[in-house]
């Protein structure tokens, strides 16, 4: 399953401190079975990251707390996310299938 690594501190409405903590985080993409089961709504992508990397948030927010990063695991829990998260293109590495 391809995967990405956030390189850079994504944009987004979070506090600066909460988004930081996504550097370095490595999260499987949604595959195309995730997408037709749940498809995903325009309303909940910000246009800061619309056209990204699209990843469930149940894996998103189970990779920070992999790595430890508690506090912004909580915040984005918390929230009513719907199903995926989008990472902007530009700060990710896309990590493919080996």
């Amino acid at each position: 399953m391809a995967r990405i690594r956030i390189v850079a501190v994504p944009p987004g409405f979070a506090p600066l401190s909460i988004r930081e903590q996504w550097v370095g985080i490595e999260i499987p993409l949604a595959t195309n079975r995730d997408i037709s089961k749940n498809p995903p709504s325009e309303l909940g992508i910000g246009s800061a990251n619309r056209g990204g990397y699209m990843v469930l948030t149940s894996k998103a927010i189970e990779a920070l707390k992999s790595a430890e990063r508690i506090s912004a695991a909580a915040f984005w829990k918390q929230l009513t996310l719907g199903h995926y998260l989008v990472f902007k293109r530009d700060v990710c590495e896309l990590i493919p299938e080996p």
